[in-house]
């Protein structure tokens, strides 16, 4: 077992971070498995935008999205951000029109993405993903990652973000 930061210092989780602008601050926090954040670096910007035919590539709203979320701007439940059904298993998910980010929150403003998937994979005709095999896939991360303690917090989303 290892406490969080031995995990950053081992990689084992990685913080992710965006520029802000100058009269903003890191209020909330996002770390990230190997995996990804390999995702987000080469996957999301070979992405097109999808079905819903965003004005910005898959790579700035990942850039935007990742912003609105470390600089504390307001998150909109359901729309940006929100939690996986059953709501005891503590699975999120970090919304874009084109992409979606699962992962749980440590802490209170500290999010843990696992792994990211393309929107349009979760919608008919060309569905090949469904969102229970997502929230499995959280929780075995989670319960895998070799950390002491309380790996997740439970509340709502007010309480959390």
């Amino acid at each position: 077992m290892a406490t969080f930061d031995r995990l950053i210092e081992q990689k084992t989780l990685i913080r992710v971070t965006v520029q802000l602008s100058r009269d903003q601050f890191h209020e909330r926090k996002f770390y990230a498995l190997p995996a990804c954040l390999k995702w987000m670096r080469d996957e999301v910007p070979k992405m097109n935008a999808g079905r819903l035919a965003s004005a910005f590539t898959p790579g700035e709203q990942l850039n935007e999205r990742l912003r609105q979320w470390m600089s504390g701007d307001p998150m909109r439940y359901g729309r940006m951000f929100h939690d996986l059904q059953p709501a005891s298993d503590a699975v999120w998910e970090l919304k874009t029109a084109d992409l979606r980010i699962f992962g749980w929150m440590y802490r209170d403003r500290e999010f843990i993405g696992t792994h990211g998937a393309y929107a349009d994979d979760f919608k008919e005709p060309t569905k090949r993903r469904n969102y229970s095999d997502e929230r499995r896939a959280v929780v075995a991360a989670r319960d895998s990652l070799p950390l002491d303690g309380v790996k997740f917090v439970t509340g709502d989303f007010d309480e959390l973000v």
